[in-house]
């Protein structure tokens, strides 16, 4: 079995590769990409797949932008933390899902999953076009989505709710998430930054890395870094350096200007 894995986060793609080989050690992975426009560019190059592993958010859009600009012959399994609506549309429609952080379990059912859709003879075709209206339809209900406006925080053993506009930005430390606001507090947030991306605004939150999603009401300035990457000084300021990747420079640059 030839597998694709689109994937920008290192550990995630290792992970998934580990697991893989432990389910089916003939797997064979042709490759990992990490951008749209290396995505499109392989598949324009090479043999198609058995099947691809999409992670839907990657650092320079979306894999949707892939499946929009690509002739697809082979099925795909997501990687994702989308809400509850789009898991269910792609459920309804054979395409299947793996939640992040991948486990064992999920991804041998996913793979047995696929080996009962296409050990028979079944149409790709056919597959393909019910998920371009699926897209179709998720990109329609994204216009209408209601993001978070507050959110509860850990207040000296209690839970009391916290404006997201007072948010200046949400930030990982010793394996918990953090908010701070606008004041200069901090508190404890019951979140992953995963789950936070996908319910706040992002037009006005952007996910610098791993550890941190910042406001843009809280970006002071950005300073070029070598390989290309951004340091930002924030405001209120954090202990740690604020990294922007190369890979997400031009969209951070955008989003900044919006």
């Amino acid at each position: 079995m030839n597998v694709v894995i689109i994937e920008d986060e290192t550990r995630v793609a290792q992970n998934l590769c580990d697991l893989l080989f432990e389910i089916n050690p003939e797997i064979n992975v042709l490759g990992v990409l990490e951008t749209v426009k290396s995505s499109i560019s392989w598949f324009a190059d090479n043999h198609a797949p058995d099947i691809a592993f999409f992670d839907i958010k990657i650092a320079d859009g979306s894999s949707f932008e892939i499946l929009e600009k690509t002739q697809l012959n082979f099925p795909i399994i997501f990687t994702t933390a989308f809400d509850e609506y789009a898991l269910k549309a792609f459920k309804y429609n054979s395409i299947d899902y793996l939640l992040k952080p991948i486990k064992r379990t999920d991804l041998e059912k996913a793979i047995l999953k696929y080996q009962h859709l296409y050990s028979q003879d079944k149409t790709i075709i056919d597959h393909n076009w019910r998920l371009m209206e699926v897209i179709k339809e998720m990109k329609a209900s994204a216009k209408t989505t209601i993001y978070k406006s507050s959110l509860l925080v850990n207040y000296r053993n209690q839970l009391i709710p916290l404006a997201v506009g007072d948010i200046a930005y949400f930030y990982l430390e010793h394996h918990m998430v953090y908010c701070r606001t606008k004041e200069n507090k901090s508190y404890q947030v019951a979140k992953t930054l995963e789950k936070l991306e996908n319910q706040l605004n992002p037009q006005l939150f952007f996910r610098a890395n791993r550890q941190f999603i910042v406001s843009k009401l809280s970006v002071r300035s950005a300073t070029t870094m070598d390989k290309r990457k951004l340091k930002l000084v924030l405001s209120p300021p954090h202990h740690s350096e604020v990294i922007i990747s190369k890979l997400k420079v031009t969209l951070f640059k955008k989003w900044i200007k919006s």
